[in-house]
């Protein structure tokens, strides 16, 4: 009898045990989920201000265009009241209001339409649970990779080896090495390659490289 009792109670706490983990697993998802949910709240809220602000640029741009038509109209009646003079002159500044004004809105634009992509890289990044990395190749291209485990089988440093020496603050970020056989070497990532982001941040250097990583694999799988 006694050893039948140890018997019940060994599986009685292999049944707690079990059940705390069951619970444990719930309130992990529970806490996923909130993040996730925090994190697509974030995106939405930075896509209303980056619609707010691609808005502002629009009337800017319309200003603008007032702006450079009245230039245009008083062009034209000094050009008609000095006919011997400086027409061309006139017309080439008109030109060239035009230009710089094409190139704010293009830069205007190109400033949203990048802050839309890197908020969007951090939504999924949250929701799929992997890191989304974005390399430059040293060769005019950019590369974005997808790790899904915490063991991402590369190592990083300052370009240029520049040791514990931190004179450098924005000095680029590179691979320093790609473990053969491992995450990156079967994703293709290759040793010098440049790490430009992570998650939808843009790395501006080795101390923020590091924390941004160690931050991503946090929320990654073990395997």
């Amino acid at each position: 009898m006694p050893s039948e009792a140890m018997g019940n109670t060994c599986t009685s706490e292999q049944k707690e045990q079990f059940e705390q983990k069951v619970e444990d697993a719930v309130d992990a998802a529970k806490e996923m989920a909130e993040d996730v949910k925090e994190k697509v709240e974030e995106a939405v809220e930075q896509a209303k201000e980056i619609a707010e602000d691609v808005k502002e640029k629009a009337e800017e741009t319309v200003e603008q265009a007032k702006e450079i038509a009245e230039d245009v109209k008083e062009a034209v009646v000094e050009a008609v009241a000095d006919p011997q003079g400086k027409a061309e002159e006139i017309a080439e500044v008109v030109q060239e209001r035009a230009a710089e004004a094409v190139a704010e809105v293009k830069e205007a634009a190109g400033g949203a339409a990048e802050a839309v992509a890197d908020t969007m890289t951090a939504a999924v990044s949250a929701v799929t649970g992997t890191m989304i990395v974005e390399f430059d190749d040293g060769k005019g291209s950019t590369k974005t990779v997808d790790f899904k485990s915490k063991a991402l089988g590369f190592s990083h440093a300052r370009s240029g080896g520049g040791g514990c020496c931190a004179s450098v603050p924005k000095a680029k970020v590179v691979v320093s090495k790609v473990e053969k056989n491992q995450q990156a070497d079967k994703l293709g990532v290759k040793r010098g390659w440049e790490v430009k982001a992570i998650n939808g941040t843009h790395v501006t250097g080795l101390e923020e490289a590091t924390k941004l990583l160690e931050e991503g694999k946090a929320r990654m799988a073990e395997a």
